[in-house]
């Protein structure tokens, strides 16, 4: 009985938990559940036969990165397209306002040619007037004042062209060789600007020369014209009514208003022989514009 008692004893003693386990629960179970050995060897498990499943060999992930390097291409691909179609629009938008200025360009080329040149044609008149016939004084008077009446400038529209210079936009002009050409024709400006310069001199000079020579109250009346006419072209005044007198006949005043006149007519007939290069200049980009981008 003793050796029963103390068996029984022992095995409670190594079970403490098999007499607190409530009805219906199998030990067993519960054993599994919590034993993490097991359930460690289960994701070792798990994981090898991932590594060794189809379709994730070398294969698997050279085919991944070549989707992600296509995909970066042709990300990077339609963003150069975008690009182009933008900068394609621009340049043409701005190369049609460059074509418009050209235009602007040549018919002022033409309405300050024509004054020039008749008043580089009146001046000359006048020189051999002086020195020929001074009793002429009708024509005197109508030459010398038909010279300063038309006096024109030449300048250009460059707005669009600095506009695309500060964007950066020359650069889309294509070819290169219309890029030359366009960036010549708005340089070679600045030196007309130094002509025109030139020419206020020599006029400023005729201005304070012919005081010695001319009435200023007859020269009022010659002016008495309707400049709504003018219309672009040279300027057509009055000629002096009657036979209006020369304030001196004196050689030396009569040969300085001369040297006056002849030194504006030279400067201004160089002056219209370079704005003529300049105006078939234009009209070569105009052509060139409007072939290249299609611009009517």
């Amino acid at each position: 009985m003793p050796d029963g008692t103390d068996k029984q004893d022992l095995e409670s003693n190594l079970n403490p938990q098999s007499e607190n386990i409530p009805d219906g629960i199998n030990p067993v179970k519960i054993s599994e559940t919590i034993n993490p050995n097991q359930e460690t060897k289960n994701m070792e498990t798990h994981a090898h036969e991932l590594h060794k499943a189809p379709g994730h060999g070398w294969k698997h992930y050279f085919f991944e990165f070549f989707m992600l390097f296509l995909a970066v291409t042709l990300g990077f691909y339609a963003e150069n397209l975008r690009e182009g179609i933008k900068n394609k629009e621009e340049i043409n938008l701005n190369m049609g306002s460059i074509l418009s200025d050209l235009r602007a360009d040549v018919k002022h080329f033409d309405s300050v040619l024509d004054r020039n040149q008749f008043g580089y044609t009146m001046a000359d008149s006048l020189i051999r007037l002086l020195h020929s016939d001074l009793s002429n004084t009708v024509e005197i008077y109508y030459c010398a004042r038909s010279v300063t009446s038309n006096i024109g400038y030449f300048y250009s529209n460059s707005k669009t062209f600095e506009q695309m210079k500060t964007a950066g936009l020359l650069k889309l002009i294509r070819p290169r060789s219309l890029l030359d050409s366009i960036s010549t024709y708005y340089v070679s400006f600045e030196w007309l600007t130094n002509q025109s310069d030139l020419m206020r001199m020599k006029l400023d000079e005729i201005h304070k020369g012919n005081k010695e020579l001319f009435d200023s109250y007859v020269f009022y009346q010659m002016m008495n014209v309707n400049l709504g006419n003018f219309n672009g072209t040279h300027l057509i005044i009055n000629k002096p009514l009657g036979r209006p007198a020369l304030l001196s006949t004196e050689f030396n005043k009569v040969n300085a208003v001369s040297m006056n006149y002849h030194y504006y007519s030279t400067t201004v007939k160089f002056y219209c022989r370079t704005a003529v290069i300049q105006r078939a200049l234009a009209l070569r980009l105009i052509q060139l514009i409007s072939e290249k981008y299609q611009i009517e």
